[in-house]
């Protein structure tokens, strides 16, 4: 079953995670401002090919999964290691993420300010996360110094 198209951005009144379809209006649910994203025609058509909250046009895709959720079981498997034979856990470990990462879609993300684009057709222009561009934006965000 297809999930319906939602962007995922920070609200630019208070920077709680807000989510938009392809209406473009996302109300916040923290401080109950409302925004509105210029959609491409591309973006309405099911295809990102730029970030409507910042016009970033750098993107990458991966799994639409909790990041802390997978570390935590790989931690777990590594952790029951010793106690299970043949250090087994591991391996359990190692098929739930393959059958995690066989399973759940892939989501765009902006690099720029790390919007999150679930439901849409995958853009060949996007390809996996990479850290070099990934650490030129966050050398250019006003925080970092």
């Amino acid at each position: 079953m297809a999930r319906a198209p939602e962007i995922a951005f920070a609200c630019p009144g208070c920077g709680t995670e807000t989510t938009s379809g392809l209406d473009g209006r996302g109300c916040c649910p923290s401080c109950a401002k409302d925004t509105t994203l210029d959609l491409t025609p591309s973006l309405v058509g099911g295809v990102v090919d730029r970030c409507p909250a910042c016009a970033g046009e750098q993107l990458y895709v991966q799994r639409d999964f909790n990041q802390k959720a997978g570390l935590a079981i790989v931690v777990l498997g590594a952790a029951l290691a010793p106690f299970t034979p043949y250090y087994a856990s591991l391996f359990v470990a190692a098929i739930v993420d393959a059958a995690l990462y066989a399973l759940l879609p892939e989501i765009a993300v902006c690099y720029r300010c790390q919007a999150h684009f679930r439901g849409f057709a995958r853009n060949p222009r996007h390809h996996a996360f990479d850290l070099h561009l990934a650490e030129q934006y966050e050398l250019k965000r006003p925080w970092a110094s």
